[in-house]
């Protein structure tokens, strides 16, 4: 068995985790057998509608190493992700750290830093990348890049979703990190290449950066939640002959992935055996996956520091 902790239970990921894991037991082999990190009251909600029986000392981060053999950190404000993170995998716990990762560069690279020191595996990723209309979006780059290749311009990409520099969790960090990281889903290309500096502009709809991933042009819109209350993620790719747009919808069990994803990762086995063995980074054929991983994962904030630094005061 795979015993995971929950850590930072402020977020619905919290409640999507437990359903996900223990309600409906989507991997046998993983349980979630501790809920750290949340105001009592909460903790007590997600353990009556997980089934969940919670030692009442097993309430922060330090109670619960040596007992767990992977954790998700989900706080809501990505800044508290770093602390949680790096207490973890200094224990050789890996983690899989909600979106956003961190709120800056500098708070990623620590708890990268910590990770790879101590040979643990940690992994993050936004339920966007993942989904049907991304992907489609991809193959409708690659046919549109193959149609331009004799002709000029080549295709934009353009990924747009709300986000909010005020944000009091993370600024335009909490939400745009899923706007940055569709796009990227969307252009491919060596995973850890970073982005071209941005041009930024600003109006009522919010912040709009041009920059480049891999020659691909990209155009990311960050749209004020005040004056689009409703607005979701789209992404398209235009070309000279028009624009091919879709809404992204995310069901129920959007986070069902980012779980895949990060068993695969950090506890290979579990979704087939009762008996898993964690993966950890300091495996020898784990270091060219670790590098541009991490190297993504700053290049992805890197972006939206720019972004942020190029706003108006």
């Amino acid at each position: 068995m795979l015993r995971l902790a929950l850590v930072g239970l402020d977020s619905s990921h919290a409640d999507h985790y437990v359903r996900l894991v223990e309600v409906e037991r989507r991997w046998p082999g993983g349980r979630v057998v501790a809920l750290v990190d949340g105001e009592p009251a909460r903790r007590a909600e997600l353990a009556a509608a997980g089934g969940l029986s919670v030692g009442a000392g097993e309430v922060t981060v330090p109670d619960v190493v040596g007992r767990v053999d992977a954790a998700i950190v989900a706080h809501r404000a990505g800044r508290l992700h770093g602390a949680a993170a790096r207490t973890l995998l200094r224990a050789g716990v890996p983690v899989l750290v909600d979106k956003p990762f961190a709120a800056s560069v500098a708070d990623a690279r620590a708890t990268l830093d910590v990770a790879r020191a101590h040979g643990t595996a940690v992994t993050t990723a936004s339920a966007l990348r993942f989904a049907p209309e991304v992907v489609a979006a991809r193959a409708v780059l690659a046919a549109r890049t193959a149609d331009a290749a004799t002709t000029s311009p080549g295709p934009v990409v353009e990924v747009s979703g709300p986000a909010d520099p005020a944000d009091e969790r993370d600024g335009l960090f909490f939400l745009g990190i899923h706007v940055v990281e569709a796009a990227r889903a969307v252009v491919g290309g060596p995973r850890g290449a970073g982005w071209a500096p941005p041009v930024v502009t600003t109006s009522a709809d919010g912040v709009v950066a041009t920059t480049r991933l891999g020659g691909v042009p990209v155009r990311l819109r960050f749209l004020d939640p005040g004056t689009h209350p409703n607005a979701g993620f789209t992404v398209a790719v235009r070309t000279p002959r028009g624009v091919e747009r879709s809404e992204v919808v995310l069901d129920a069990d959007y986070l069902a992935p980012v779980v895949e994803h990060a068993l695969a990762i950090l506890a290979p086995t579990s979704g087939t055996a009762a008996g898993t063995t964690v993966r950890t980074a300091g495996a020898d054929e784990d270091t060219a996956r670790i590098d541009p991983e991490h190297a993504t994962i700053l290049a992805d904030l890197a972006l939206l520091e720019q972004v942020t630094a190029a706003l108006p005061a």
